[in-house]
């Protein structure tokens, strides 16, 4: 034991301790056990929720805020491990990914996503899987990390704003469905048209308003 090196742990090994990973890539796999059983009554930004003093405990925190806001729970986990323990749960990590970014960093933020959602969920707080996968490509491997059968989030705000944004999403929602077979689907923002409403005979789309008062609103009225 004199002689063995310990090596610090910078890359944050303990957010996946004790996790499977997927075939590829190893994303870390989140157990169905990990996911909250019940939709959330609300949902409120991590940047407001950190300032506010109020009860949170019927509370989910989203992440889908400019990065910076959250920078610092991707840097310091463990330091917001109480704070999340004093609400209902979180919905999964928001990191911006986007199709113009180099294939490496897409794949990067998808894996720090996953492996934050795993390591609050590891720690007793309820989660609820964010689907936030870059291009096409790389969806299927990350929709192997997500059970099946669960609630899963999406956020669209500023995200469907174009007829072609629409119909990337109805495609991505599509997918969803077809692999994953969610119990529901959280939407913290909009989903604007009649087309996403021929998606509501195929699960259960359940959209909140993330930024005014975060109550739920029904399918029928996106």
């Amino acid at each position: 034991m004199r002689n063995q090196k310990i090596v610090d742990d910078s890359f944050q090994a303990f957010l996946v301790k004790d996790a499977r990973f997927t075939d590829i890539e190893e994303y870390s796999i989140i157990p169905g056990n990990f996911v909250a059983k019940v939709l959330p009554k609300k949902i409120i930004h991590f940047s407001k929720a950190i300032t506010y003093r109020g009860d949170l405990s019927d509370t989910f925190i989203c992440f889908f805020s400019p990065d910076s806001t959250f920078e610092r729970v991707r840097r310091h986990p463990k330091r917001y491990l109480n704070f999340f323990r004093r609400t209902a749960g979180i919905i999964g990590f928001d990191f911006s990914i986007h199709s113009d970014m180099p294939i490496i960093k897409q794949k990067a933020q998808m894996n720090d996503n996953l492996s934050l959602t795993y390591y609050y969920g590891n720690n007793g707080i309820p989660v609820i899987p964010n689907l936030r996968c870059g291009i096409d490509e790389l969806c299927h491997e990350f929709f192997t990390a997500i059970p099946k059968n669960t609630i899963v989030a999406v956020g669209t705000h500023g995200f469907i704003k174009t007829k072609q944004e629409k119909y990337e999403w109805y495609d991505f929602l599509e997918m969803v469905i077809a692999e994953l077979e969610p119990s529901s689907i959280v939407v913290y923002g909009t989903l604007n048209g009649e087309m996403f409403c021929n998606l509501k005979d195929q699960a259960n789309i359940v959209c909140y308003d993330a930024w005014n008062d975060l109550r739920r609103k029904g399918v029928d009225h996106v």
